[in-house]
């Protein structure tokens, strides 16, 4: 199974959305993941909120009980760490990519 990872000091976690989270994570932002994608693509960054609710989301295939909350520790601990809210865009992209969003071609404008 595909996925990709996302490290926060000594953890690791694997990152994937399947069926499930797709439609759960659609409810909570009240909209298709891929328009915050398609934001990003026009130089738009998306909420902070959205994106650590896609992390969220992608989180729940390997680590059922990661919480929000613990998302929000998580984040700011990589925060800590010298990493910037942007650096988490391309896990964002990756996340999208594993999860069967696009091909590999069409992330690379192929």
């Amino acid at each position: 199974m595909r996925y990709t990872e996302f490290k926060v000091g000594e953890k690791e976690f694997k990152l994937r959305l399947g069926a499930g989270e797709i439609v759960n994570l659609e409810k909570k932002l009240g909209k298709n993941p891929l328009d915050i994608l398609m934001n990003v693509e026009k130089g738009e960054l998306p909420k902070i909120g959205d994106t650590l609710a896609i992390l969220h989301a992608a989180m729940q295939k390997f680590h059922h009980n990661i919480t929000m909350e613990k998302v929000y520790q998580l984040y700011d601990e990589y925060v800590d760490e010298g990493n910037a809210y942007t650096d988490l865009i391309p896990i964002v992209l990756e996340v999208f990519k594993v999860s069967g969003f696009f091909k590999e071609a069409q992330v690379e404008g192929k």
